[in-house]
C-alpha cells in the first residue's frame, strides 16, 4: 500500500515533540499548546478548526470526543450546549493536558477526559454526537505520540468505524475528517469504507490548504 509523505508528517511529529508551551486563542477558547500532544493550530490542524461546522445542534446532547488531543473539540461542545462530553486520548500527556484545558474553560464539570486506546475505557453509553480525530495517514507508527497522525493500513479507522455502532445512539452522528493524501481517489475509498462498516455520509464540507482538499463529514448509521 502507498505510504503518503512521511516526510512531511516526521517533520510535524518533530515540531509537537519540542513545541513550547503557550495559550492560543481558537474561536474563543483558550487552549494551552502541551509538548507531545497534537496542536490546534498547525499545518495539519485544520480539524481542529473546522469539524465543529459539522455537529449540528448539541443543547442538552451527549458527546464522545475520541483523541481528544488538547481537548479543543470537547470543549467547543461543551461551550455549544452539551450536557455530557466524554473525551479520550492514548496519549497520557493529552489527558492531563484536555482536562487542564478544560478547567480554564470552565467546562471541568461538563467535561470528562480519561485515557483510552480509542473505546477500550470508554464507559458504555449511547452519544448523539461521536467525533473522531483520527491520525490522517497510513505510515508504520513507532509510538503513542505517532499514533497521533499515523494510522498503518487505516487499522484505527477501521476499527473505530467497527466499534463505534455499539455507542452512537440511533439518531446520532459521527464527524470525522479525511484528506486526499492519495489523489482523486481518496475520498471516494474513504467513503466505501464507510459504507462497509454500515454507514452512510449525511454531508460534509470541504477547503483547500496545503495542497490538499480535507473534507469534514457527518455520518449517520
Amino acid at each position: 500500500m502507498k505510504k503518503i509523505n512521511p516526510q512531511l508528517t516526521q517533520d510535524f511529529l518533530i515540531d509537537i515533540k519540542n513545541q513550547e508551551s503557550k495559550i492560543l486563542d481558537i474561536d474563543g477558547i483558550q487552549i494551552q499548546t502541551c509538548k507531545n500532544v497534537f496542536p490546534p493550530q498547525s499545518k495539519f490542524s485544520h480539524s481542529s478548526i473546522e469539524l465543529h461546522h459539522v455537529f449540528g445542534d448539541l443543547k442538552n446532547k451527549k458527546v464522545l470526543d475520541i483523541g481528544t488531543g488538547t481537548g479543543i473539540h470537547a470543549i467547543r461542545a461543551a461551550k455549544m450546549g452539551a450536557q455530557k462530553v466524554v473525551a479520550v486520548d492514548i496519549n497520557k500527556d493529552a489527558v492531563k493536558c484536555a482536562q487542564d484545558n478544560a478547567q480554564r474553560n470552565g467546562v471541568g464539570e461538563i467535561v470528562e477526559v480519561i485515557e483510552s486506546d480509542v473505546f477500550e475505557n470508554v464507559p458504555k453509553d449511547k452519544f448523539d454526537l461521536i467525533i473522531a480525530n483520527l491520525p490522517i495517514t497510513d505510515f508504520p507508527i513507532e509510538g503513542i505520540i505517532e499514533s497521533s497522525l499515523y494510522d498503518p493500513e487505516y487499522q484505527i479507522h477501521k476499527r473505530f468505524l467497527e466499534e463505534a455502532k455499539s455507542y452512537v445512539s440511533p439518531e446520532g452522528n459521527i464527524a470525522i475528517t479525511h484528506i486526499n493524501f492519495k489523489g482523486e481517489d481518496d475520498f471516494s475509498d474513504f467513503e466505501m469504507m464507510i459504507g462497509r462498516y454500515g454507514y452512510r455520509v449525511l454531508s460534509f464540507e470541504e477547503i483547500d490548504a496545503i495542497g490538499y482538499k480535507w473534507r469534514y463529514y457527518k455520518v449517520g448509521v
